[in-house]
């Protein structure tokens, strides 16, 4: 894959060093939820596979399931003894009923039919399931607007939208805004980056905004973040754990 490719740095990625900020999000995700996690675990939009550092002690069994082959060869090296899929979010091949545990993060907001993708989600939850979902917070980046400033992403929500999408589909929802605490260094310094209007900031590729933000920010600490019950106004994600029905 070309460097320049599409997605060649969607997944977070270690070996990037303008990942470095979005390695700790990610993966704060993983650990928020890693404790409640039940036996049989699969996480859609698992990239290179980071999650399974927090859920492969918690799970019997773990499935990772991403649409780059790329990405699935450095999980399949990084984490032998766990089974990884090449196939679509939307239309999930395993069985009714396969899972306890489903965590699914930054996808929904990539996927064309995001009703579709929920439903495949409650088929293959077993009753009473853990399902964890993110998605970027619309208030915050795209600053409101409707149509989402980051080319990649087919919509984007608020928390009150995400929300009642996922409450006609599990019969447990509970949302979580995702922010960052303090960063111990001199406050110009992390808002530089932050004083730039987003529509020129998304005029620039997204490698080169994860170069500019690991530039002019400390480095982030999983003691950072924070994920806050019904707190969204300066979240930059909101974070859903939901539970399937009986």
């Amino acid at each position: 894959m070309s460097i320049f490719a599409p997605n060649k740095w969607e997944a977070p990625d270690r070996n990037f060093i303008g990942h470095r900020d979005c390695m700790v999000r990610n993966m704060s995700r993983y650990n928020f939820v890693a404790p409640h996690a039940g036996d049989r675990c699969l996480d859609i939009g698992c990239g290179r596979g980071y999650g399974f550092t927090y859920l492969k002690s918690k799970c019997s069994s773990c499935t990772g399931l991403d649409s780059s082959e790329e990405f699935l060869e450095e999980a399949r090296a990084e984490y032998p003894g766990i089974s990884f899929v090449n196939q679509s979010a939307e239309a999930l091949p395993f069985a009714s009923a396969s899972f306890d545990t489903i965590t699914s993060f930054e996808v929904i907001e990539h996927v064309e039919d995001d009703k579709a993708f929920l439903g495949e989600i409650v088929r293959v939850s077993a009753p009473g399931a853990l399902v964890a979902i993110s998605t970027p917070n619309r208030l915050v980046a795209s600053g409101g607007r409707n149509k989402p400033l980051n080319k990649f992403h087919v919509r984007e929500y608020t928390a009150e939208e995400f929300r009642d999408l996922l409450a006609a589909c599990f019969g447990d929802v509970t949302l979580y805004g995702q922010s960052e605490g303090s960063r111990n260094v001199a406050a110009v310094r992390s808002s530089l980056i932050d004083r730039i209007p987003l529509r020129i900031k998304h005029l620039l590729p997204f490698y080169v905004q994860d170069v500019l933000s690991v530039m002019l920010r400390p480095p982030l600490k999983m003691e950072d973040c924070h994920f806050r019950l019904n707190e969204f106004a300066d979240a930059h994600t909101i974070y859903a754990i939901c539970r399937a029905g009986p």
